[in-house]
């Protein structure tokens, strides 16, 4: 999470999306930047709205209409490959490591899409992921933020930083994961597309300049859970 005072804009972080390079290019004009733990980077809307947003007002005098909100979206299975080239890394199955359950290395991407698309309670630990979209919600299938730019073409979310900023933007790649096989069967791709429906309307709808489309937006009930 990265809020620019001076450009009056925010970008939450999304995992998987190429923020940890974006976060790192702009660490040193930010008034705040959080890059760790993952629970705090990976804030998503609803937990800015509730614990950061009424700070910065009090800091700064800025309230929520003062400044943008932005994320950023990758295509949902390319997500899901990210996720399971990253979790193959074979120190997570070291016995020091308190996140060896998150291990992929034993299973086929087809088997753990299968296993993300199972129901909650159902998914082994490696599987529970959330949402591709999960940082930009404001509750179940409904969008928070002003912005989310396409991970696929981040070029209008450059221009919008340099151009608030008055700076260029130049990132390095950073976590990198392997290559390897990324096939899906017809079977875990429906599956896949019936479980993230929400998501994947969303990610094709994305525009340059990261609007977004009305329909995504809606009144929020008092019990509405939005998902991370």
């Amino acid at each position: 999470m990265i809020f620019l005072y001076r450009a009056k804009l925010v970008i939450l972080s999304q995992p998987k999306t190429g923020t940890t390079a974006l976060d790192s290019a702009l660490a040193a004009r930010a008034s705040l930047a959080v890059s760790g733990p993952p629970e705090m980077k990976h804030s998503g809307y609803r937990k800015f709205m509730k614990f950061v947003a009424p700070w910065i007002q009090a800091q700064t005098g800025l309230a929520r209409k003062d400044y943008e909100i932005v994320s950023v979206m990758r295509e949902p299975v390319d997500w899901l490959g990210s996720w399971y080239r990253y979790r193959t890394r074979e120190r997570l199955i070291k016995k020091q490591n308190g996140r060896k359950g998150n291990y992929t290395g034993h299973v086929s991407f087809d088997q753990f899409a299968m296993d993300v698309a199972k129901p909650k309670g159902e998914q082994p630990s490696y599987a529970r992921l959330g949402s591709p979209c999960g940082v930009a919600l404001n509750g179940k299938d409904n969008i928070g933020v002003d912005r989310i730019f396409p991970y696929e073409d981040l070029s209008g979310l450059y221009e919008l930083i340099e151009e608030r900023t008055e700076k260029p933007v130049e990132t390095a790649k950073m976590n990198v994961s392997p290559e390897m096989d990324l096939t899906l069967s017809d079977e875990a791709r429906a599956r896949i597309k019936e479980r993230f429906a929400f998501a994947f309307e969303l990610h094709a709808s994305l525009k340059r300049d990261g609007t977004i489309d009305p329909r995504f937006r809606r009144a929020l009930a008092e019990d509405d859970d939005g998902e991370e």
